[in-house]
């Protein structure tokens, strides 16, 4: 039996505190257990000085867990430890080494910056929190007075509240930065951050001014300049912006914040490649999913370098490293940039929403909203050459999951592949496959990979892998076009069947840029072959793409190039009359929409032309019509014109009774499946649904269970406008970056509004 005694106890605490993680021959590991047993002791032994000093350690120790899974736990038991420290020394104030106490302040204001920027509590709380040190923090210790101050200023600039940050801000600036618990250069450059993210470029400048000019003076290899990127731009400093970018952008460990500013610096100076660059130097740092505020911030970032380089013209496919050797691994090799930028916009901005709840106002929304759909400072900034070899053209790695390179193996592990029970298991199986056929140049290990994912692509239920099957097609014509007699007449007809599909999904279903699809709509155009019926494809999906942006002569324009191709060859495919109709009153022309509705046969389709009847006097017409569909329409268009002649015309109960049966139109199990005729559908609900509350006919309902949700109790049609209020914004503002222009946002935004 070991014999416990206070000298054994601090011996061991000074050798604990060699296996600290931030010094050589550290770990996380060794140097936890050392102090989860050490902590042990001590408790039994019970003497307080070196029970606090042991329990400041064992606090300091949980900074270096895995948080990945246990964040709160993590957090909850650090601040746990440090607030019986704080009792300890509030008991007895006199009794504890001043060093040992500085410390436990210390990792208390760390906490605190933990509970605003990397695992985020409720604002609530964390002022709760302050407040509650505050008391046991005597005025005899100004510097972690200022510490205090310093997280009530990050709190308030996470909620927005710009007031509450300049007042603090202000005064904080006339105190002395407490070196026992912070670095200045740090809080100079953390200032200059918040800032930014506040829409201040100038006070961001005048926050690092101290450090710029060595009043501050800044720890060896910190560069704090590269906050400053975008605010220099801003408020015309061009020069030093280049310089500090070009001095930095190949740096390796950058933070977040400073990744984030690299990357919006280069999407608003038209150096898409630029940023390709700094993406692909940083992917381990910016990860995949947001799990903290400046994650979020730089996920923002990196989904808007991605809207501008495929707005640039210059997506295309690359391979994502999993940096695993799990055979297990499921992770798509093969992505592109408009993938990847769909992918981090939603997750910055799902983050976004959780922090407004958090703290209780819509400032974050707004500003990640603001930085995603941020527009170019200058067109074109002209840069230095290149300090080193452009990351993102580097020859692609080969597979950790598949060794062969050559056709014969490919061939044999693509054959495997196909074998796969799952289809997303064959899928991440077959692009393994062209991964390594583009590392080794395997070219028919190459097409056949190619023609195996359009094969697994195009099938109903795979509609929300669209960006996935334009890409793949994109790329199948780029080979083409590039080698044209590699791909036999079946293989070319192969592509052109899968043209109306990939084509529909694009214009349909949120996730293809505009841009792209006119891009292979040139492209197509350029590889017609006679007699085949391409011609129909094309001007077809031209005049759909022309609806889209929003541009009703150029629609138009493009449907009369239709039109004018033998009747034969431009037959009309199921629902095709349909969406013609939609088009012209999508874009405000209700005439052209009457003149191809005579073609339509089906009364439900013919439906949709229910508010252009009222809007064109023909309302007994439209009465007509209405009394003998609405009681079966349960498509979007439908649905929506429905809604819309409800509540203009005062037929509440009918329209309650379709909302009634259509529920599921108004339930986004997933953003990518919000295709772009639910806006209008949206816009209806919330028309009616404001004007049945505001009649005194709403009363409380309950949302019927589904696949993915239990039944759900509380619901009002008052609750489902405002919900769809809420959705219509959301995924307007998708399809507006999409499409490139404000046409239908406000269109729809004027039909839920009645107007």
């Amino acid at each position: 039996m070991t014999i416990v005694d206070g000298d054994g106890l601090r011996r061991r605490l000074d050798a604990a505190w060699d296996l600290d993680p931030e010094k050589t021959g550290g770990g996380p590991e060794p140097f936890m257990a050392t102090m989860r047993a050490l902590l042990a002791d001590a408790e039994a032994f019970g003497e307080p000085e070196t029970l606090f000093r042991v329990r400041i350690g064992y606090a300091y120790s949980l900074g270096f867990k895995g948080w990945d899974n246990s964040s709160r736990e993590v957090t909850g038991e650090w601040l746990g430890v440090l607030r019986r420290c704080l009792l300890m020394w509030h008991a007895e104030p006199h009794r504890y080494d001043e060093d040992y106490v500085t410390a436990m302040w210390t990792q208390l204001y760390r906490l605190l910056d933990v509970f605003v920027r990397t695992f985020p509590e409720p604002a609530d709380r964390i002022r709760r929190l302050i407040d509650e040190l505050e008391r046991y923090c005597p005025p005899t210790r100004p510097g972690t007075r200022y510490a205090l101050d310093e997280a009530r200023l990050r709190l308030a600039a996470r909620r927005g509240d710009v007031a509450e940050v300049e007042r603090l801000w202000t005064g904080l600036r006339t105190r002395e930065i407490p070196r026992e618990h912070m670095f200045p250069d740090g809080v100079a450059s953390i200032d200059a951050t918040m800032w930014i993210r506040l829409g201040r470029p100038d006070r961001a400048v005048a926050a690092l001014a101290p450090v710029l000019t060595g009043q501050i003076p800044a720890r060896d290899g910190h560069d704090h300049e590269d906050s400053l990127l975008v605010p220099y731009l801003l408020t015309g400093r061009v020069d030093e912006a280049v310089a500090a970018h070009q001095r930095a952008y190949t740096r390796s460990g950058m933070k977040l914040e400073e990744v984030a500013a690299h990357l919006e610096f280069c999407a608003r100076t038209g150096n898409e490649e630029r940023g390709l660059d700094v993406l692909h130097r940083n992917f381990a740092r910016i990860g995949y999913h947001c799990d903290s505020v400046d994650a979020m911030w730089t996920a923002a970032a990196a989904a808007l370098l991605c809207r501008r380089v495929v707005a640039a013209g210059l997506d295309r496919e690359w391979v994502w490293e999993c940096g695993c050797a799990d055979p297990a691994c499921e992770t798509l090799p093969i992505y592109t940039y408009a993938k990847l930028g769909q992918d981090l916009r939603w997750h910055a901005t799902r983050f976004a929403e959780h922090m407004d709840e958090l703290n209780g106002t819509p400032h974050l929304g707004e500003r990640i909203d603001a930085l995603l759909r941020a527009e170019p400072v200058v067109d074109r900034l002209e840069l230095p050459p290149a300090a080193a070899p452009a990351r993102h053209r580097a020859e692609p790695p080969r597979s950790p999951h598949l060794d062969a390179t050559d056709d014969a193996g490919l061939l044999r592990a693509l054959d495997l592949a196909r074998a796969a029970d799952s289809g997303t298991s064959r899928i991440v199986l077959t692009q393994r496959v062209l991964q390594n056929a583009l590392v080794g140049g395997a070219t028919r290990a190459l097409v056949e990979a190619r023609f195996a994912l359009l094969d697994d692509l195009l099938p109903d239920g795979w509609e929300l892998w669209s960006t996935d099957l334009f890409s793949c097609l994109v790329e199948l014509f780029r080979l083409h076009e590039a080698r044209p007699t590699l791909l036999g007449a079946d293989r070319v007809a192969a592509m052109w069947r899968a043209v109306p599909v990939a084509l529909e999904r694009a214009l349909t279903l949120p996730g293809t840029h505009l841009r792209q699809v006119h891009a292979l709509l040139d492209t197509l155009e350029r590889h017609e072959r006679p007699c085949a019926g391409d011609r129909r494809h094309v001007r077809w999906f031209r005049a759909w793409a022309w609806a889209r942006a929003g541009e009703p002569e150029a629609a138009r324009a493009a449907w009369e190039r239709f039109l004018a191709l033998p009747p034969a060859e431009r037959r009309a495919a199921s629902g095709d009359t349909a969406r013609a109709v939609q088009w012209w009153l999508d874009l405000g022309r209700d005439r052209w929409a009457f003149e191809s509705a005579e073609a339509l046969a089906a009364e439900a389709e013919r439906s949709r032309l229910l508010p252009a009847l009222l809007r064109a006097g023909r309302v007994d017409e439209a009465h007509e019509l209405h009394e003998r569909t609405y009681r079966t329409v349960t498509g979007a268009p439908e649905v929506a014109a429905h809604l819309q002649f409800c509540a203009r015309t005062g037929r509440l109960e009918h329209g309650r009774e379709i909302i009634g049966r259509v529920l599921d139109l108004y339930h986004v199990a997933d953003d990518e499946e919000f295709a772009f005729d639910r806006l209008r559908a949206y816009a209806g609900a919330v028309l009616l649904g404001e004007r049945l509350a505001a009649a005194g006919l709403d009363e409380p309902w309950t949302w019927p269970a589904d696949d993915c949700c239990p039944a759900e109790d509380g619901w009002s049609h008052a609750r489902l406008a405002a919900a769809c209020r809420r959705h219509l914004a959301l995924y307007a503002r998708r399809w507006e970056e999409l499409v490139g222009t404000d046409f239908h946002t406000r269109a729809v935004t004027a039909l839920a509004d009645g107007r």
